[in-house]
Order: C-alpha cells, then structure tokens, then sequence
C-alpha cells in the first residue's frame, strides 16, 4: 500500500546554484549524501550510469519535499514534471507553486489511470486541467498533480534535466511491484541502498506516457 509522497526529483548540473534557488523559496536543507553509490537497477531509468551520484533534500511545509540530484552531466532535454505557475517550463523561480505539479502527458485517461493505481484520486479542475490529489496517511497532506494533453512521445531519464521522477513509500515494495505488474505497468527490479542511515528496498515503475515513478519502502 502506498502511504506518503516521499519527494519529488530534480535533477541538477550544479547542486550549490540549484540548492540556493531552493532555499530562497523557503525550503531548508534536511541531508545530503556525496559520492552515494548507484543502484544497478537504475541503469534502464539513466542515459549515463555513473558510478556514484549525489542528492540532497530538500523540505518545506505543504509542499513536496525536493530531491535534487547529479548524476554526471545532463544534456538539454526537459522533463515531463513542472512546478504550477512557474513562468517558464524550463526555468525553476520564485513563481512555482510547489504542492502543485504539472504532469505532462500524450493520453490523459490512461495517465489518470496509472496515478489512480498508486494511490491518487481524482479532484476536479485547475485552469481547465484535471487534478489528482494524494493524500498522506498519517499526516493527512494533500499533494497534486495536474495532467497536462502533450504530443510527445519522449522517454524521461533521471538524469533527465529538470524534475523527471516521483517517489513514493509503500508499505512493502514486492507486493506493490506485483500488484503493479497485474495491472499490466512496466516495473524494474527491486534494489537496495542506504540513504541517510536507512536501508530501502527500490523500484521503478514507468506510466503509459513514460512517466517515471519512483516507489519505496524501508528495509
């Protein structure tokens, strides 16, 4: 069972200019691990495996919690993940509403679909944009997304400039793996790593329009 948005993924080329935009909107720094070694079940999910990335979070009340990682040097794609209200798709400022995320997709019925399958409910409209909200099971905050009718066709990589990927906490990431699996969606392996003291189990899962998710649960 999926119970908690864990954090959301921005993938950087410079983790101190990027760490600065982010605490300037309010967030603080809650860890950060350099030179973390990579997972071999992440290779299908990366353009480049490197060896080691590094990440630091990022949190901030009411909003979801940022994970900004480097993984080697990115390209000049963009993702399919964008702050709501932010100016420019490619541009991370002050105008980004940051318990709210666009999700951009090429079939909006199967994208709403997918997200319903891990645990998202449908919650009416923003500027004509449906919206789908989760909600913590514990804490009780609400985070959305709104999907977003693009004709692409692009693959997303986590290394994937921008925010590229969603991670959320199961409560058992095998059963969630074959439930997902039953449901006819793509999923990687189950890996494991240490993060900030706290050993996961890991998997990726991708949505009818390569949306890249990642799920987790604590060893």
């Amino acid at each position: 069972m999926i119970i908690n948005i864990d954090h959301i993924g921005l993938s950087s080329n410079d983790l101190t200019k990027d760490g600065t935009h982010i605490t300037a909107l309010g967030y603080e720094k809650v860890f950060e691990e350099i030179g973390l070694e990579n997972m071999n079940i992440k290779r299908p999910y990366l353009k480049e495996f490197t060896p080691t990335h590094d990440i630091v979070l990022y949190r901030k009340n009411d909003a979801f919690d940022i994970e900004l990682l480097q993984h080697g040097k990115l390209g000049n794609e963009t993702g399919f993940i964008f702050p709501f209200n932010q100016k420019n798709n490619n541009e991370f400022n002050e105008n980004a509403q940051l318990n709210t995320f666009i999700i951009h997709t090429n079939d909006v019925e199967k994208s709403t679909k997918f997200f319903q399958a891990l645990g998202f409910k449908s919650n009416g409209e923003i500027d004509d944009l449906p919206r789908l909200t989760f909600t913590a099971l514990i804490e009780k905050t609400a985070s959305h997304i709104l999907l977003k009718k693009t004709e692409t066709t692009a693959k997303y990589y986590m290394d994937t400039p921008g925010f590229n990927s969603i991670a959320l906490v199961s409560t058992n990431a095998e059963k969630e793996q074959r439930k997902l699996q039953k449901k006819g969606y793509t999923t990687g392996d189950i890996g494991q790593i240490t993060v900030n003291n706290r050993l996961l189990n890991v998997f990726f899962v991708t949505g009818p329009s390569n949306e890249l998710i990642e799920i987790i649960s604590y060893a």
